[in-house]
């Protein structure tokens, strides 16, 4: 029931991710269309002299898109195979994400769409190791909010992040036992996920910001077939932000 739960708020967090993103677009492409202004006719009369133009203060949209490309640590997973301990050791791998949201005074919220993936090093049961040569992934839909702390100079700005959402994890060549030897096998499953960290902005421009960042994610227990694991990975990201 669960497992199912999940992947249900996984599609629907899609979708909203999508719509979201089509809000953005949408919004930019009616930016600069202005309603009729009932004083239009006075735009041919001559200017006095020593009349100064009407400065308009302008107002900043706060809506972002933002991507990040980084490098994934996926720390070694303590596993429960039938009644055997064990663990999966992994190699190190990188890790994408791309995000819409919105900036208001101290902070920011996002919905994001990431995906991970490591290479399989080693699975250890029972004290023995053996060699793998799969790999494990996560598709993951998650809901950020960013604590911006202050500003250096107007151009660094520290912060703090957390988010939750689903993760799709896919995991190849997981050697399970069959008799007095190995085969590999391959699972899926989808859980709950969150991620917190912290990371600078450096402002480039009035739109364009460039993001340095840590996060460290992590899933609930991961089921494939008879193996439990646990999963999480420090993840290392250099991104870039728009605003709109």
């Amino acid at each position: 029931m669960m497992k199912a739960t999940a992947k249900i708020i996984f599609y629907l967090s899609i979708v909203i991710f999508v719509l979201s993103l089509s809000s953005v677009l949408f919004a930019e492409d009616t930016k600069g269309v202005q309603p009729p202004d009932e004083k239009s006719d006075q735009a041919n009369k001559v200017t006095e002299p020593n009349s100064k133009p009407e400065i308009v203060e302008k107002k900043d949209n706060k809506i972002y898109i933002s991507a990040n490309l980084g490098y994934a640590m996926a720390q070694n997973t303590d596993t429960t195979i039938g009644t055997s301990s064990g663990a999966i050791e992994y190699e190190p791998g990188f890790a994408g994400a791309a995000a819409v949201g919105f900036g208001f005074d101290y902070g920011r919220a996002e919905a994001e769409i990431s995906y991970q993936r490591n290479g399989l090093d080693k699975v250890r049961v029972s004290g023995s190791g053996l060699d793998a040569s799969g790999d494990i992934s996560n598709l993951a839909l998650l809901f950020n909010g960013y604590l911006e702390l202050f500003k250096i100079e107007n151009v660094v700005t520290p912060y703090l992040t957390a988010g939750m959402g689903v993760a799709m994890v896919d995991i190849s060549g997981l050697p399970v036992k069959s008799g007095d030897s190995y085969t590999t096998d391959s699972h899926k499953d989808t859980v709950f996920a969150y991620q917190f960290g912290a990371g600078v902005g450096y402002t480039v421009s009035e739109k364009l910001t460039i993001d340095l960042k840590y996060r460290y994610f992590q899933t609930s227990d991961l089921t494939f077939g008879n193996t439990i694991a646990s999963y999480g990975s420090h993840n290392f990201y250099l991104g870039v932000r728009y605003t709109f």
